[in-house]
């Protein structure tokens, strides 16, 4: 009997640990980002190795703008599986918006040494090298992106703003115009500076 009511009590808990789990989710959705915190922290109380809802939690600390709070989730993700590609990019992303863009470059080299077809990975090795001035590794980054999503409307800007400091004046502006086709408000302005 006591066997029974043990089995039955862990059940009961790893239902409602599960649903606070998918609570968080559906509070994130909603952008009620402090809620899903509250919903992903008790998840983990129960499964603290949980990969999946470490790093949701992460992406709602920072819809918070607590990027100290993020990161530190991000990089637990990473502890427990170093392959991860959206953990890679988010502990790249938080390195570049800190303008460490060697550190950011090591984290999103990882995200493609195991996820090849990366095109975001891609697209941020090219913006970090973008950064650092170093033109043909960007340029090559943002071509990779390209290549791997014909539909990566800010690869098609930053490439076009890359011809541009080039003086490659009708390739850029066909990016802007490609990357405004794509949805890229931004590239109405170069349009209008950079293609009269």
């Amino acid at each position: 009997m006591k066997q029974l009511f043990y089995f039955l009590a862990l059940a009961l808990m790893f239902s409602c640990s599960e649903q606070a789990s998918e609570e968080g989710d559906l509070f994130f959705q909603q952008g009620e980002y402090e809620q899903a915190i509250r919903s992903y922290t008790d998840y983990l109380e129960i499964n603290p190795g949980d990969i999946k809802t470490l790093y949701n939690r992460g992406r709602a600390y920072e819809e918070m703008e607590l990027h100290e709070l993020a990161f530190k989730d991000f990089v637990a993700v990473l502890e427990e599986d170093g392959e991860n590609l959206q953990a890679n990019l988010s502990v790249g992303s938080y390195y570049y918006n800190k303008q460490d863009y060697d550190e950011a470059l090591h984290f999103f080299n990882q995200a493609i040494k195991y996820h090849k077809q990366s095109s975001q990975a891609h697209f941020l090795i090219g913006r970090a090298h973008h950064k650092q001035g170093k033109i043909d590794e960007a340029m090559d980054g943002y071509n990779q992106a390209i290549t791997l999503n014909e539909e990566f409307g800010e690869a098609y800007l930053y490439r076009g703003a890359l011809k541009t400091y080039l003086k490659q004046s009708r390739g850029a502006c066909e990016d802007y115009r490609q990357a405004l086709a794509l949805n890229v408000e931004k590239a109405e302005t170069a349009i209008e500076s950079f293609c009269k």
